[in-house]
C-alpha cells in the first residue's frame, strides 16, 4: 500500500511518541503524559525502568522533619515547605518518605531481603499515583498508552500496570493500534548489576520471535524492546570490571557494545518498520539496520528533561524527530 490508501488518498500519519529509563523522575513521568497533546500523539510509548532506586527518609523532629540530601544535611517545617522538599526529591529520581526516627531505626535493622520489600512497598504507593494521574491526564484525549517495566524495575510494578485503567500493559505481548502491531519485551539480556528482570540471549529470541510470527504485516510492526540490538551504536557504554568500576583506555573511559545479540538477530531476520529502545542512556540515536529503523532517544533523566522520539507512521513508511525538554 505504500504512503496511499484505498482510492490513492493519502493516509493520515499516526503518530507516536517513545521514551523510557525515565527512572522514577516524576517530572519526566508528567512530561511524558503531556505529550498526548502537546505534540499531537495518537500513541504514547513507555519502554520501561520507570522506578527510582532510593528512599529518602523525611525524619520528625519537632515540629517539622530532617532530611539528609546529596550529603547534606537540612531541616524544614511547615506543609509548604516539606512539599516543597518532597517535591524536588522526587524530581531527582528518588522517593520521600516521611517518618520518625523509630521507624528509621527499625528499617535499619531490616535484613536485606525485608529492606528490599519494604522499599518495594514504598515505591509501589508512588507508583500507583503515577498511573492514576495518566487516567486524569490522558482523559478525553483519545490517546492509548502503552507502559512496560525495564529490566531495572522490581516485582509489583508489572503487575500495578496490568491493574491500572490510566494505561495499556504491553510488556511480552502483541498489540494492536491504527493498523500496526507492536511486539513488546521489557526485559534486558544479562548485565553485571544482576537487575531483576534479567532473562538469557536465547529466551529473548524465543520470546520476540513467537510475538512477532503472530504479526499478521511485518511491514507495519514495530519491535519495542527495551534492550538495544547489539553493536548498533544505541548501546555503546563505558565497560566495566569485576568491581563495576569503569576501565580506562589512557585517559577515556573504554567504550563496547553491550545491546543484545538476540536483539540485533531478531531485527535482522524479520526486519520490522520500526524497532524502539532504551536502557543505555548514553547512545541516544537513530540507525537502520535493513529495513529497519531503529530508535534509542537516551535518557539524561536526572536534569528533568525527558528525552524522546516522535514518530510519524504512514503504511510501511516512517519519519522521526528527537525531542528533548
Amino acid at each position: 500500500m505504500g504512503l496511499f490508501g484505498k482510492g490513492g488518498k493519502r493516509e493520515k500519519p499516526v503518530r507516536l511518541f517513545y521514551a523510557s529509563d525515565i527512572h522514577g523522575t516524576e517530572v519526566l513521568w508528567r512530561k511524558f503524559l503531556n505529550a498526548a497533546r502537546s505534540y499531537d500523539s495518537q500513541v504514547l510509548v513507555m519502554g520501561g525502568d520507570l522506578t527510582g532506586k532510593a528512599v529518602i527518609p523525611l525524619v520528625e523532629k519537632g515540629d517539622g522533619y530532617e532530611v539528609e540530601l546529596f550529603g547534606e544535611r537540612q531541616s524544614v517545617s511547615g506543609e509548604e515547605q516539606v512539599a516543597e522538599l518532597e517535591r524536588q526529591i522526587r524530581g531527582k529520581g528518588m522517593y520521600p518518605h516521611r517518618m520518625t526516627a523509630g521507624e528509621v531505626d527499625r528499617v535499619a535493622r531490616m535484613s536485606e531481603d525485608e529492606r528490599e520489600d519494604w522499599f518495594a512497598e514504598v515505591m509501589l504507593k508512588t507508583f500507583d499515583q503515577w498511573l492514576d494521574l495518566a487516567g486524569e491526564r490522558l482523559a478525553g484525549s483519545g490517546a492509548r498508552c502503552f507502559v512496560m517495566p525495564g529490566n531495572d524495575d522490581p516485582p509489583g510494578v508489572a503487575e500495578a500496570i496490568v491493574e491500572s485503567e490510566g494505561v495499556e500493559e504491553c510488556d511480552s505481548k502483541l498489540v494492536e493500534f491504527n493498523g500496526y502491531t507492536m511486539v513488546s519485551l521489557g526485559y534486558s539480556n544479562p548485565t553485571p548489576f544482576d537487575s531483576p528482570r534479567e532473562i538469557s540471549e536465547d529466551e529473548i529470541y524465543r520470546r520476540v520471535s513467537d510475538l512477532a510470527d503472530q504479526s499478521p504485516d511485518i511491514s507495519r510492526c514495530i519491535f519495542n524492546l527495551h534492550v538495544p540490538p547489539y553493536d548498533s551504536q544505541l548501546d555503546t557504554a563505558p565497560e566495566l570490571d569485576e568491581d563495576l568500576q569503569v576501565v580506562m583506555a589512557g585517559s577515556e573511559p573504554k567504550q563496547i557494545p553491550v545491546g543484545s545479540t538476540a536483539v540485533r538477530e531478531l531485527i535482522e531476520e524479520y526486519q520490522p518498520l520500526l524497532s524502539l529502545h532504551g536502557h543505555v542512556h548514553e547512545s541516544a540515536g537513530a540507525t537502520r539496520i535493513g529495513r529497519t529503523l531503529a530508535i534509542n532517544p537516551g535518557s539524561d533523566y536526572h536534569t528533568g528533561r525527558i528525552s524522546g522520539c516522535l514518530l510519524a507512521l504512514r503504511g510501511d513508511d516512517v519519519k522521526h524527530q528527537f525531542v528533548n525538554g
